[in-house]
């Protein structure tokens, strides 16, 4: 489990959604146009070739979820540049031409492009607003221009449509863009609160490092192949502390190791209360020979300078084996079962799980 970015979770969800919605129109056009074909083969061929290219990105994007968003706003809007701007240069250059008028020639495909550039608008990021503005240019001008130069072609209902659509409309669309900045602004707010609350769960209200939830979390923000090792330490003979000196001299003990913790161990790792006087290190790739020595100098930093008010303590530590983090169970299983050997020896020493289980020896 990992802190999410819930700015980048609703665009995610947005391409992959325009994805899917641009697929199925292509594919409806594509059958359309090769069912009842027109005179002009262009109609018949980009939509076929859009359905298919559509296809392939989605499928890689499904077992690729992982790939940066970004890489693929960028192919869908060169793809949507792709796609109606050839085909408006096409029909504006063989009318400007020939005798055929534009008008009666253009496909309806103006209010498809219309409801794209407003999905784009209103789900994708403001960074991307001069790209939409691309998107309408590279479509929108060379109609408008041809429109303005052919007024007989103009002044007719399909002249005024296409006018009325890549003119004044487009322009209503770019009235979105302050309520968008407002939804934005909102949901970094509600973000930023929910990231705070989910970090304040996370820690243990006592010591200010993680408890079992934050550890969790942080576990999931590892990269996909680390390997870990953990260290379960367990403060000896706690309760004679609590016991002989009070609850409030153990808490000031237990927030001590803790800050103790934080000053021993300086390779990639993290610290957690796991529960009452227990404590979790898990270190982050580390070396298989280096991990005894690691478990004694946990051992000796938090036993050898005596602690306020209760004076020396011992702690026992029990180290596990290395293993992808996806195992991190398993590897608290064996450090727990190394702990209690630790206890069951005496107390006041580091044993490896795998000297106990020698057949998991790396």
């Amino acid at each position: 489990m990992m802190i999410y970015d819930d700015e980048k979770k609703i665009t995610v969800s947005a391409v992959y959604r325009l994805l899917i919605a641009s697929f199925l129109t292509s594919t409806a056009f594509a059958i359309f146009f090769n069912t009842y074909p027109t005179a002009h083969i262009i109609d018949s061929i980009i939509p076929s070739i859009d359905a298919i290219v559509l296809l392939i990105v989605l499928i890689y994007y499904h077992y690729n979820p992982h790939t940066d968003i970004n890489k693929i706003i960028v192919f869908y809007i060169i793809f949507f540049i792709l796609t109606f701007s050839p085909s408006a240069i096409y029909y504006v250059f063989m009318a400007w031409n020939s005798e055929w008028r534009f008008v009666d020639e253009y496909p309806p495909i103006t209010g498809l492009m219309m409801a794209i550039i407003m999905l784009g608008i209103i789900m994708l990021p403001k960074r991307y607003k001069r790209y939409i503005v691309l998107m309408w240019a590279s479509t929108a001008l060379p109609i408008i221009c041809y429109l303005l130069n052919h007024p007989e072609e103009l002044q007719t209902p399909r002249g005024y449509e296409l006018i009325g659509t890549f003119g004044p409309a487009s322009l209503l669309l770019y009235t979105v863009f302050p309520y968008q900045k407002s939804i934005r602004r909102h949901i970094n707010k509600v973000t930023g609160d929910l990231r705070r609350y989910e970090l304040e769960a996370g820690r243990d209200y006592l010591t200010d490092i993680y408890n079992r939830r934050g550890l969790d979390l942080w576990l999931g923000q590892l990269n996909h192949d680390d390997k870990v090792a953990v260290l379960l330490i367990d403060v000896d003979h706690f309760k004679q502390i609590n016991d002989r000196h009070g609850h409030s001299i153990g808490d000031r003990v237990l927030v001590e190791v803790a800050s103790r913790l934080r000053t021993i161990y300086f390779e990639k790792h993290t610290i957690a209360r796991w529960g009452g006087e227990e404590f979790a290190v898990v270190l982050v790739n580390p070396k298989t020979n280096t991990l005894p020595f690691i478990g004694s100098m946990f051992q000796h930093a938090l036993g050898t300078l005596p602690y306020k008010s209760v004076g020396k303590i011992t702690v026992s530590v029990g180290v596990s084996s290395i293993a992808h983090h996806d195992n991190f169970l398993d590897l608290i299983n064996q450090a727990d079962k190394a702990l209690y050997t630790a206890k069951d020896n005496g107390r006041d020493q580091a044993v490896m799980y795998n000297r106990i289980h020698p057949q998991l020896a790396d």
